[in-house]
């Protein structure tokens, strides 16, 4: 979720999931492929929210799978791709520790941007999963890997409901309220209260890590606005930018997201942006560099191998049970970056509070 992006965090990023445990079914996996298969074709064609469709179709469906059996007999090993925001750490490491503390195998992280993580999965060299996936900005992965059945699976929502957007401290808004609206930046004078020495004469936009999908250059391009966009490097440093802005009260335009452990402790605003549209999702899918829109709501899902059901069954049971509240994430990612846990010490500490949670993943024995 980019924290959560905890939430691309996310994240965040409604509360369910393709999952055997809840429904206790014992249909195969390829009974739920066929209902996957036929979820997706009757979802919106293209699009950014091609992906949300697909797997909101196929979650509401409540088609419950169950991993295959297997023949290895041995411990269990799996290795989840972790992206450069919070949540993506979160869910990963709380994966790491239910399936270790419940006996099944191993888990190791990979740090992958997240379009890397796409082709990674599907070769199942070096990466077997990844546990939240934005789908705003992978409507063209999903077609690619997913649907044409090219080493992916679609392993159901994760949980939070999720949007990026653009933000800035309350204060700003309390002070100036032309600035609820991105009409409000067209004004060169408002505009000019976001001046950095990196921006020059115009506003400051600021995104964070340079490998997150976004769409915010070619929105300020589009809409003609006096704003410079401008990139921190990482989550991390947009946090500090907050916090700063908040302790100088100084003006911040940036690209946050929702939910994110820190709203709960700093005043943000979201400004209006244009409503998506069908123009702006066909925008998105062809890469065309007209997106003038804001982001639509991301349903958070994840994404495995399509060999994992067989080659860890028991952990592939408890990844795809795996299911997270926005809640529980933002209290966990809190910890690491609120309180500078690590984030498998975050997870440990949560798991052994949480036993009533995570067994309901676990496969009987």
């Amino acid at each position: 979720m980019k924290h959560h992006r905890g939430w691309r965090g996310l994240t965040a990023l409604a509360t369910l999931a393709l999952f055997a445990t809840a429904c206790g079914s014992s249909k195969s996996s390829s009974e739920s492929q066929t209902a996957t298969t036929a979820a997706e074709s009757s979802a919106t064609a293209g699009g950014a929210s091609t992906a949300t469709d697909a797997v909101t179709a196929v979650t509401e469906a409540a088609v419950p799978v169950t991993a295959a059996s297997s023949g290895s007999g041995g411990a269990e090993e799996v290795r989840l791709a972790v992206n450069p925001w919070t949540g993506s750490a979160v869910n990963a490491a709380v994966a790491k520790a239910v399936i270790e503390k419940a006996g099944l195998g191993t888990v190791s992280v990979v740090e992958l941007d997240e379009n890397a993580s796409w082709p990674a999965i599907a070769s199942g060299d070096k990466v077997d999963g990844n546990l939240e996936v934005w789908p705003s900005g992978h409507a063209a992965d999903y077609d690619q890997y997913i649907k044409a059945n090219k080493g992916v699976v679609d392993g159901g929502l994760l949980g939070p409901e999720a949007k990026i957007g653009w933000y800035v401290p309350q204060f700003v808004i309390d002070e100036h309220p032309a600035l609820k609206t991105w009409a409000g930046f067209e004004d060169p004078a408002n505009a000019s209260l976001f001046k950095t020495a990196e921006s020059g004469d115009k506003g400051q936009f600021l995104m964070g890590d340079p490998s997150y999908v976004t769409y915010d250059e070619q929105i300020i391009a589009n809409l003609k606005l006096p704003l410079k966009y401008v990139v921190a490097g990482s989550e991390t440093s947009l946090i500090t930018a907050i916090q700063n802005a908040e302790a100088d009260h100084k003006p911040l335009l940036l690209q946050f997201w929702k939910p994110h452990w820190l709203q709960s402790r700093v005043k943000l605003a979201e400004v209006k942006l244009p409503d998506f549209t069908d123009a702006c999702k066909a925008s998105a899918a062809a890469a065309d560099g007209k997106y003038a829109c804001d982001y639509p709501i991301d349903k958070l899902y994840k994404v495995f191998n399509d060999k994992l059901a067989t080659k860890a069954p028991k952990s592939f049971a408890v990844l795809q049970a795996l299911t997270l509240t926005t809640d529980q994430q933002s209290e966990i990612a809190a910890m690491i970056d609120g309180d500078g846990m690590t984030a498998d010490a975050a997870a440990a500490k949560w798991v052994a509070a949480n036993e009533s949670v995570w067994k309901a993943w676990v496969p009987a024995a």
